[in-house]
């Protein structure tokens, strides 16, 4: 991976010390985080997030990565591969778009990014992606990308029933075209 991946209007990298504000803003908004289980966060409760991040890094060498827009620099969101605890049996690519950046596919490209680099950079033969029922842009992200509905599981912690999508690396080779981006490279 180097210093991250790109796509043409993304750059994906390993999170900073200094991306704490941004990720405080996003983990408050109660709209931003309807669908992740916790309708906001404290900046404890975020700092806590962005420390887990960082563990995640150095315990299995990847994990979730900070989004800028690539133009601007601007810092717009989250994605990743990482385990989840409700799924440790294969790691879960995820994302998460500030709200003035949703809508323009670019969750689509960042997850479309995070596949290619699970599957040839990491090595893994299938990924998982979760969601709770009502998140319908989730879900239609996970479309575009080929995934399909695996299994369900309950969160006891949440009280929340989670859809585990999963696409094997045979499958998203063998997938028709599909509009998520344009390729990622190495940074």
């Amino acid at each position: 991976m180097g210093d991250g991946l790109e796509t043409s209007r993304l750059r994906l990298r390993r999170w900073r010390p200094d991306d704490l504000d941004a990720l405080v803003r996003w983990q408050s908004d109660p709209v931003l985080m309807e669908h992740m289980g916790q309708d906001s966060y404290t900046r404890e409760e975020s700092e806590a997030a962005l420390a887990r991040y960082l563990r995640h890094w150095d315990e299995h060498g990847f994990g979730l990565l900070a989004v800028e827009e690539k133009e601007t620099g601007t810092l717009i969101g989250r994605s990743g591969v990482q385990y989840h605890r409700m799924w440790p049996d294969d790691p879960e690519v995820g994302w998460l778009i500030d709200a003035p950046w949703q809508r323009q596919g670019l969750a689509t490209e960042a997850g479309a990014a995070c596949i290619r680099w699970a599957f040839d950079g990491l090595g893994f033969e299938r990924v998982v992606s979760i969601c709770t029922l009502e998140n319908l842009a989730s879900r239609r992200v996970m479309e575009k990308l080929g995934f399909a509905v695996h299994r369900e599981v309950e969160d006891p912690r949440l009280g929340l029933l989670l859809w585990v999508h999963a696409v094997s690396s045979r499958a998203w080779r063998s997938r028709p075209a599909a509009s998520t981006g344009s390729s990622s490279t190495a940074g």
